[in-house]
């Protein structure tokens, strides 16, 4: 299940747009175990293929998401 959850996570963004989805995938990869490190690693692979933009719009939601948890 952890690996579908990141999986998904990346295909959402890798679509661009889709923020407030990726929100609720990171959240569910944090409870699946994906800490915020694993998805950092996730997204950084992806930037020659998505593009930094939305590698930086993903890792704005995962720090969000990261924060919100903490509390």
């Amino acid at each position: 299940m952890a690996e579908r959850e990141l999986v998904t996570s990346c295909y959402i963004y890798a679509q661009g747009g889709c923020e407030p989805q990726l929100e609720g995938h990171t959240a569910a990869n944090f409870r699946m175990g994906n800490d915020k490190g694993v998805l950092i690693q996730v997204i950084s692979h992806c930037i020659p293929f998505i593009g930094y933009p939305r590698t930086l719009n993903a890792l704005a939601v995962i720090n969000k998401v990261a924060e919100k948890q903490s509390k």
